[in-house]
Formats: C-alpha cells, structure tokens, sequence
C-alpha cells in the first residue's frame, strides 16, 4: 500500500512537470473597449499552462512593441490618446517559452467634437491680496446650458485666451492652493456672472490656503500596478496639481482652516507619505524632507496626530529652468522630478514635482519647469513605469548614476533641460528583493556606540542583466532600505545603486532560476559617502580654457598620471567610471582656481581594493562660480591592463 502511494506521488509530480515544460497556447478571444476613466480595457481567455501574460501594442507610427506582463486576463492601457489609433496582441508564457501571438484588436479613444471658432475669450488671473498674476492656473468655459465647452492655462503673466464659438458661458478659474472662483469673485456658479463671447477681458481673484496631500509611496505604486496592470496606480487615485504636475497615489488632499489645522480620513493598516503645500512658499514633505524617496513613511493603524509642517517662504525667484522626460526616439514619459541644489561639499535636494502628464505622449505635454535662485543644479527623473531612473546630461541618454551627471547653471531662464531615460525591458516573472545600507565612511563621525551601517532610504536600485549590462528592473529604497524588482525574466544581475553624495565600489551579482523559485529576497548593497582626494597644483600658468589631458601611461599597471586646465575659478570634479557607468574612484572633487592640475590614480589602491583589468572612463567636470561661462565637461578612456 505505501508502495503505491509512493508511486502516485512520484507520477503526480512528473505529471505537472510536463505540463510546465509545454509552452503555452496562444491567448483566445481578445478583446478592447474603452473605460469609464479613459484608456483601453483589454480581456481575453486564459492559456493552457500559462504562468503570465505579455501584451503587446503598436500605432501606425511604431512596430509592436511589449508594454506589460500581467498574470491574470486584464489590462488596462493609459496611455493612450485621442486621434491615434492603437493595436494590440497578446501572448502566454512560461519557463518553457512563448506562445504565438493571439488576434489583434484595434483601439481608438472617442473623439470629443470640435467646436467651430467665431470668437475669443481672454483675460488676466491675478491674487486677490498681492495682485500679482497667478501661473498656470488652469481656466474652464461652460456653455450657460451647463455643458463644458474647453479649458486652457494661464501664462507666466496670468493670462489666458481661447478661441470658442459665438454663444454665453459661465468662466471658472481653479489653481492649487487657491479657491476655485467663478467669474466676478463668485464661489459658486449660481452668482456668476454670465459672459458673453465678445467681451474682451475677465478676471478672475483668488485666496490663498495651504493644503495637505496623503500619498501612495513609490514602492507601493509599483507593487499596486504589478497586482492590478492599472498604469501608476488606481485611476481615481491622481490628481493634476498646477506647479506640481499630474501626482499618482493620491488618497486624500484637503485644505487647513483659517487656523491651520486640518484632518485626513484614510484607510488604516497601510504605509503613507504626506506632504503639504501653499502658494508663495516651499512644498514640504514630513519631517522637512523635500522629496517623497526621502520621505517618513508613516503607518496609520489608528486616529493619529501631531503630523504637522512648519511652511517658508518661497525665496524670490526670477530664473527657471524647463524641459521634458523623453526617450531616445522624443516621446514623452511622465515621470517624478527632484532637483538637486549642487555646492561645493554638498548635494542637497531643494525642489519636486511631476510632469504635466498622464502618458508617455504626445512630448509636449510630459513638461516640467521650476522657478529657483541661481545657482549650480543637478536634475533626476524617476518615471512612473516602464523606464529607468536617469539624471540630466546633455550628451547622454539613461545617465544611471550621479557622478555621470551634467551641472546645470541656472541665471536667468534656462530652457531645454531634457532628461532622456531608456526603457527597463522587464517581461519575467522572477524577483529580486532586499535591502540597501549606509556605511559611516570617514566624512561621517563614528560615536562608540554608533552602529557600523544604518538602512539607506531613497536609493536607486537598478537590475542589470549580467549578459547585456542593459537595465532590466529598479526600485527605489524605501525608509527601512528595503527594495523589490519584479517582472525579471530568469537570469544572473548585478545590483547596482545610485544615490547622490554617495558612493559604491561593488555591484553584488544574483541568479534567479528554477533552483531559489525564481526568487531572492536577501540581496543586499552598501553606500558610503564620497570623500574628496587630494589635488597637487601644476605649474603655475594661467590656462584660457578647460582641458582633461590623455592620462600618461596608458595603457597602464597599476598607476597613471591625469593632468587638466582650470580656465577660472570653478567647482571641479575629476572622476573614473567602468563601462558600465559605475563609478569607481573620485580624484577631484573641490573648488580649484585657474591653473594646471596634476594628479594620479593607483588601480591597486582604489579606496582600499584593487580594480580589475579593463577599459575605464575619466571624466572631468567644471563649472565655473562666477557664472561667465558654461559648464565643461570631458572624458577621457583609460586601459589598465593587469
């Protein structure tokens, strides 16, 4: 009888190994339709022996492309947009392969009707106390039916103007942290006034409050379209901010009373990020944080109070800078911003926001613009989905690590500061999970009973496939340094992280295959704080511009010599990367005065370790501290051979 038994099992066991080493059949009965909030709603029947799903979309401007990996029957497709027609399929997968492609099905957006234009509406949105214009406040026509006719947006000046046909409406004027108001200074629709297409200008006043906002963390967002396929989490959970952009993750957003208190109703038992704002001062996260990969997590399992916020002033700002998050090919991705103020010692985050988008086109709507004093810069985009994190260059796209960033110097208006981040492939089912910690390092003071290594929050972690060094997967840390990268197809990664001021020698490899369940959980990562090395001066002769010389020898063992110009007064960084962006050594990292600079790299000594034998980048970096000039930038390929 135990024989039996025995051998029921061992066939039971066969049985279902069989069956996960056939490839799936193809996806059957696919179809689209549009849903309630927009966006294209996908259903099919499920495969024989599928562990997931692939869908795949093109438009008549691109090929097919794949666009998500879902493990049930549904998708929900948001980036999509009127007057394009879109085309999907769909394929089951497994350990054993791909099945062939399912029937496609076409996809067009309801096109909303254009109303012909005989006329013009226009005016100037002003604060009701300072009378200066409002930016961007965001100005809706009614039709006097009650139907809505357009909306358009208030320049820098705070005007507007928009072409409608002949006829009478209702204007309403809506701004963040402001009431929305009715044409004149009327709260509520029933004493408006009612504006007749002929009149030239409207004004609209305003009031000045503060409002709270209860978020979603980044990491939950990714793991809430990973459950559900919804594109940046629930559609009913995003909120279009003006000077804050298209947020995702929205819970809850209320205004404080006249005293400044306020009260969040939220669902208990999960994690949030809350933040607060008002017009004319600095958008604040909890416990002063400036931006939301930073920010405390807080987990509500009961009514709690004290989360309060001590608000200043916006300083006066007369320059700006603006751009767009776009790939290689222009198309526009919505992403998160942190802007990072750059000094001499110090990287420190001042600004957030998001793009003005909700999908990855068209390009002109995933834009972003801050208003800041002047100074040196440095941009980071984090997008929502689909795209690795990346920091702005001019000359590269997918810049992974901050050491590879472009400074930007801000005087005046400084247009066309495009981030161009490279999709992350994904399509597994595999996972790698685990944590980031902070060593103290030598710019950090150690107490006696200070710990050796704390968690890391807001850290970049990237999932490089060890065969293609192209990003596959990131996260970013949470507050305990925890991370997860999902949607790996199975293989061996190097983890490689990215967090400003900070820096890592090592990039941890993993496997994730059949024998650990597709599966790591305790993958871990360390960062420490960069510390500056030493500068020897050259001779004493006044360059007239920027140089990184070829180092001497090279190819070299173990030792070169890199000598630069400093052309002015600048705020210099010298630095080595391997090819695949890490960075391996920082040699400069200081301000310099006009001269010639010599300095030396040990291959064999490098921060305590050795390096191994290949081809690796220096790359100097000047920007000059009286604004004369642009920044420089050079590389330079070195070759150590061992």
């Amino acid at each position: 009888m135990k024989a039996r038994l025995l051998f029921l099992v061992l066939f039971s066991v066969a049985f279902v190994s069989s069956l996960s080493a056939q490839v799936p059949s193809p996806p059957q009965s696919l179809h689209v339709e549009q849903g309630l909030y927009g966006g294209a709603i996908l259903h099919w029947d499920s495969s024989m022996y599928a562990g997931a799903y692939r869908v795949y979309r093109s438009s008549y401007e691109s090929p097919f492309s794949p666009v998500a990996v879902v493990r049930h029957t549904e998708f929900v497709d948001w980036a999509v947009y009127p007057y394009r027609a879109y085309f999907y399929y769909v394929t089951a997968f497994n350990e054993a392969g791909e099945s062939n492609p399912s029937d496609s099905v076409k996809f067009e957006l309801d096109r909303p009707p254009v109303p012909p234009v005989h006329g013009v509406i226009q005016g100037v949105v002003l604060d009701n106390d300072t009378h200066q214009p409002i930016r961007e406040a965001v100005v809706q026509f009614f039709r006097h039916e009650g139907l809505w006719s357009a909306r358009t947006h208030a320049d820098t000046s705070g005007a507007y103007s928009v072409s409608l046909d002949t006829g009478r409406y209702f204007v309403r004027a809506d701004k963040f942290g402001y009431e929305p108001q009715w044409y004149n200074n009327a709260a509520r629709i029933e004493s408006a006034w009612v504006v007749d297409l002929h009149q030239d200008t409207v004004t609209a006043d305003f009031s000045p409050n503060a409002f709270v906002a209860v978020l979603r963390p980044f990491h939950r967002l990714r793991e809430l379209e990973d459950e559900t396929g919804y594109f940046g989490g629930f559609p009913f959970e995003r909120m279009e901010l003006p000077e804050l952009g298209f947020l995702h993750g929205v819970v809850w957003v209320g205004r404080t009373d006249s005293a400044g208190n306020y009260t969040a109703h939220v669902f208990s038992g999960a994690r949030y990020i809350v933040m607060a704002f008002k017009p004319g001062y600095l958008l604040k996260f909890y416990q002063d944080k400036r931006s939301p990969f930073d920010a405390d997590r807080l987990f509500l399992a009961r009514d709690t109070s004290g989360i309060d916020f001590s608000l200043l002033p916006n300083p006066v700002a007369v320059n700006s800078i603006s751009g767009m998050v776009m790939d290689s090919s222009g198309i526009g991705v919505p992403s998160h911003l942190v802007l990072f103020r750059r000094f001499p010692h110090a990287i420190i985050p001042v600004r957030f926001r998001m793009t003005d988008s909700v999908g990855p086109s068209p390009a002109s709507d995933v834009t972003a613009e801050f208003r800041l004093p002047a100074g040196y810069y440095l941009l980071k985009a984090i997008p929502v989905e689909g795209y690795a994190a990346a920091w702005f260059s001019a000359s590269n796209c997918g810049v992974s690590n901050w050491h590879g960033a472009d400074s930007i110097h801000v005087t005046g208006d400084v247009p066309g500061i495009n981030v161009c981040v490279v999709p992350s492939s994904g399509g597994g089912f595999a996972r790698i999970a685990g944590q980031v910690t902070q060593s103290p390092g030598s710019a950090l003071p150690k107490s006696s009973g200070a710990k050796s290594s704390t968690p890391a929050a807001g850290v970049t972690v990237y999932a490089l496939s060890v065969a293609t060094n192209a990003v596959i997967g990131s996260d970013v840390t949470e507050d305990d340094g925890s991370f997860s990268i999902a949607n790996l197809p199975p293989g061996s990664y190097s983890i490689v992280i990215d967090k400003e001021g900070f820096t890592t020698a090592s990039a941890p490899a993993y496997t994730v295959d059949g024998s650990n369940g597709y599966e790591v959980t305790t993958a871990t990562a360390g960062i420490t704080p960069d510390v500056a090395l030493s500068v020897t001066p050259g001779v004493v002769v006044l360059p007239k511009e920027y140089r990184l010389e070829q180092n001497y020898p090279n190819p070299f063992n173990p030792m070169t010599a890199i000598r630069f110009e400093i052309a002015g007064k600048s705020v210099v960084s010298l630095r080595i990367y391997n090819l695949i962006g890490q960075h391996v050594a920082s040699l400069v990292d200081a301000v310099l005065d006009a001269g010639n600079y010599r300095t030396q790299w040990n291959a064999q000594d490098n921060n305590g370790g050795s390096v191994g034998s290949g081809i690796y980048f220096a790359k100097l970096v000047a920007s000059p501290v009286n604004g004369s000039g642009q920044v420089f930038s050079q590389v330079r390929k070195m070759i150590l051979l061992k």
